[in-house]
C-alpha cells in the first residue's frame, strides 16, 4: 500500500472518530438540554398549579378547581397531573373533591420529607419525566398559609405530581444528530477530496523517495525520484535527484581512485559504494599508520616483528612463520616464528619461493613435501621484495572454518607486505652500505672503522660480563718480497688466501679485521691461553700449506703471530692490541713462522 492510500485511510479513520465523538457529544448535550427543559417545564407547571389553587382558595372557589386542574392536565405533552393532601389538610378540609389522597409511594415520600422528586425515564419507544413537588406552609408573603390552615411554618400541606411526555423532544434530538452525521460525512468527503488532491504530488514524491532510499540502502544509487505535476514537488524531486547523481558519481570516482593504493582490487567488496569506500579508507588509514611506524624501526628484524604484529592482531593469526630468502647469498632463514616451525624450508627449500605462487593445502593435499605436518592446513604466500630478496608468509590453520577465513586474507596481507617493501629494501640497502663501509673490499673482512664501533659497543659488555678476548696480530712473512718479485696482483691473492684461512679457523663469535696492508687483527671471544695457542697453530699450519700461484711458479709462505689477552694484560683493549703487535715484532725477530704470547716486560725491550 502506498503512502497516499495510507494517509487517506488514516484521515478517514480520524474523521470518523471525530464525527462519532461529535455525534455523541451533541446527543449528550441535546439530551441534557431536553431533560433540563422538561424539568423547568415541570417546575413552572407546579408553580402555576400552586398559584392557581391558592387563587381559587382565596376567592372561595376551591370547589371549582377540578376544571383548572383538568385544563392543566390537558396541556401539550402532559400525560397526567394530580394533587395530594397531607393528613393535617385532610383532617381540616376532608379528602377533596376527587379523593386527593397520595396515589403512590413517591407522593407519600414527598409529603413526608418535603423534598421534591424528579426522575427522567426512557425506553426505545418512549421517554417521560415524573415530577412531584411539595406544597410548604408559610406565613411569609401573600397569602399567609397559616391563616387558612391549621399548620405550622414549614409543614407540608400537599404535593403536585405530573408525568410529562418528552418523546417528541427526544425525536428532535435524534433528527438533529442524523442531520449532523450527514453534514459531517459530507464535510469529511469534501475535506478528504481536497486534502487528497493537495497531498497527491507530495505523497508521490514521498513514495518515490522511499523506493529510492530502499535501493540506496542496498547499495544501488541509480534510482531517481519520479516527476510530479506540482511545481514545488518537482523542485524537491529535481534537488534530490541532483544530489543522488552527485553522490553516485563521487562515490564511484572515490572508490576507483582510493582503491588504486590497494593491491586487493579483485577482492569482492561491499555492494554499497559508500560502505566500500569506508572500508577502503579504513584499510588505507591502517596501512598508513603501519608505514609511518616501520619508517622509524631501526632494522629489518624490527620491521619483520611489526609485520608479525599485524598478522597476529589485525588478521587474528596465531600460527604462522615469516621466512626470508636471500637470493644473492642463497640463504633461507626464519625471521619470525609465531608458534612453531612446521616446514623444512631451510633444509629442503620452499615450494612457494621456488614456484613464485601461493601454496594452498586446500587445493591439493600434501602439496608441499617440505611440510613436516601431513595433517596441517596451510597457506604459504610468496612476496618478491627485491631482485635478491623474497619473503614467504606461511600460515597454519586449526580447522576448516579457520582455513576458509585465512584463504580470504592474501590480498589484505599483500597490501601490508607491499607497503613494507620499500622500507625493507631501504633498510637492507642501508645495512649493505654500512657493512660495505665497515668491510675490506679485498678480503671481505672487517676494517679498522668496524674496530672502532666494535670496541665502543662490545668491550664494555665484555667487562660487565667478565669475558675475555684473545688479541692476535698476524702478518705474512716477507710479504714485501712477494710484491717486489711477483707484483701486487699476486700479493693481493696472498692476502685473500690468508683472509680465508683466518675466517675458516675462528668461530662465529670471533672477529677478524684487516688491520692494514698484510697485517690482520683477530679478537677471540672468551678464550684461554690454550685456545689462543690452538688457533695460532691452526692458522699458521693451514696457511703454510696454501699454494700461491705466480705465472708459471707456485710457492708457499709463512706467517708470524703476536698474542695478548684482554683484560689480563690490560683493561684497555687498544693497549692489548699494542701488546699483541709487540709480541708479533718479537716473533719476526725470533725467526718468523711462529706465534709469541705477550709477557710483562716485553714493552720495555
Amino acid at each position: 500500500m502506498n503512502t497516499r492510500k495510507k494517509v487517506t485511510f488514516i484521515l478517514i479513520g480520524v474523521f470518523i472518530l471525530l464525527g462519532m465523538v461529535l455525534a455523541v457529544s451533541v446527543l449528550f448535550n441535546f439530551r441534557e438540554y431536553g431533560i433540563k427543559s422538561a424539568k423547568e417545564k415541570a417546575e413552572l407547571t407546579s408553580e402555576i398549579v400552586k398559584n392557581g389553587l391558592t387563587a381559587h382558595m382565596v376567592n372561595g372557589m376551591m370547589d371549582k378547581r377540578r376544571y383548572f386542574l383538568q385544563k392543566m392536565e390537558d396541556s401539550k405533552n402532559m400525560n397526567a397531573l394530580w394533587i395530594s393532601r397531607t393528613g393535617l389538610v385532610v383532617d381540616q378540609f376532608g379528602d377533596g373533591i376527587e379523593n386527593e389522597l397520595p396515589r403512590d409511594n413517591i407522593d407519600r415520600e414527598v409529603l413526608k420529607t418535603g423534598k421534591p422528586y424528579v426522575k427522567y425515564t426512557e425506553t426505545w419507544d418512549s421517554a417521560e419525566l415524573r415530577a412531584t413537588f411539595p406544597y410548604i406552609a408559610s406565613s411569609k408573603g401573600t397569602p399567609n398559609c397559616l391563616k387558612c390552615h391549621n399548620a405550622k411554618e414549614g409543614d407540608v400541606l400537599g404535593s403536585i405530581s405530573m408525568v410529562i411526555d418528552v418523546s417528541e423532544m427526544r425525536g428532535s434530538w435524534l433528527n438533529s444528530i442524523f442531520y449532523i452525521i450527514i453534514i459531517s460525512i459530507l464535510a469529511i468527503i469534501i475535506t478528504l477530496f481536497v486534502i487528497n488532491n493537495a497531498l497527491r504530488p507530495y505523497m508521490k514524491i514521498f513514495d518515490s523517495v522511499k523506493d529510492v532510499m530502499a535501493k540506496v540502502s542496498s547499495g544501488d544509487y541509480s534510482k531517481r525520484i519520479v516527476s510530479v505535476s506540482s511545481i514545488e514537488g518537482q523542485d524537491v524531486a529535481d534537488r534530490i535527484n541532483g544530489m543522488l547523481e552527485k553522490l553516485q558519481g563521487a562515490l564511484t570516482e572515490l572508490e576507483g581512485k582510493v582503491g588504486i593504493f590497494l593491491l586487493n582490487k579483485s577482492y569482492k567488496r561491499h555492494k554499497d559504494p559508500l560502505v566500500a569506500v569506508r572500508e577502503i579508507i579504513n584499510e588505507l588509514s591502517d596501512i598508513y599508520k603501519f608505514k609511518k611506524t616501520i619508517e622509524l624501526d631501526k632494522d629489518l628484524d624490527e620491521i619483520y616483528a611489526r609485520i608479525a604484529q599485524v598478522l597476529r592482531i589485525k588478521f587474528g593469526l596465531n600460527d604462522f612463520n615469516i621466512i626470508e630468502k636471500d637470493i644473492k647469498k642463497s640463504t633461507t632463514r626464519f625471521v619470525h616464528v609465531e608458534k612453531k616451525i612446521h616446514c623444512l624450508a631451510v633444509e629442503e627449500g620452499c615450494r612457494a619461493d621456488r614456484t613464485r605462487a601461493p601454496v594452498n593445502s586446500s587445493v591439493f593435499e600434501n602439496v608441499c613435501s617440505s611440510f613436516s605436518c601431513d595433517s596441517c592446513k596451510y597457506l604459504c604466500l610468496p612476496f618478491a621484495i627485491s631482485d635478491d630478496l623474497n619473503l614467504i608468509v606461511s600460515i597454519v590453520s586449526e580447522n576448516d572454518k579457520e582455513k576458509k577465513r585465512v584463504d580470504s586474507l592474501p590480498y589484505f596481507i599483500a597490501d601490508y607486505i607491499n607497503t613494507a617493501r620499500s622500507e625493507i629494501v631501504s633498510v637492507r640497502l642501508n645495512k649493505i652500505l654500512q657493512d660495505t663501509a665497515r668491510l675490506d673490499q679485498l678480503t671481505g673482512l672487517y676494517n679498522r672503522k668496524f674496530l672502532e664501533e666494535f670496541v665502543e659497543k662490545s668491550i664494555p659488555q665484555a667487562k660487565r660480563a667478565d669475558k675475555t678476548y684473545g688479541v692476535l696480530m698476524i702478518d705474512i712473512d716477507h710479504f714485501k718480497m712477494i710484491n717486489d718479485t711477483y707484483g701486487h696482483d699476486v700479493g693481493d691473492e696472498a692476502i685473500r688466501i690468508i683472509s680465508r684461512v683466518i675466517k675458516e679457523s675462528i668461530r662465529e663469535s670471533d672477529v677478524a679485521i684487516r688491520f692494514g696492508g698484510e697485517e690482520f687483527l683477530v679478537l677471540l671471544y672468551n678464550c684461554t691461553n690454550e685456545h689462543i695457542a690452538n688457533v695460532c697453530s691452526k692458522i699458521g699450519e693451514e696457511f703454510s700449506k696454501q699454494e700461491i700461484k705466480a705465472k708459471n711458479e707456485i710457492f708457499t709462505k709463512t706467517l708470524s703471530i703476536g698474542a695478548s689477552i684482554f683484560p689480563n694484560d690490560s683493561d684497555d683493549i687498544y693497549r692489548c692490541i699494542k701488546f699483541a703487535d709487540i709480541a708479533l715484532y718479537r716473533a719476526k725477530n725470533g725467526g718468523r713462522n711462529r706465534a709469541v704470547k705477550f709477557e710483562k716486560g716485553m714493552e720495555d725491550m
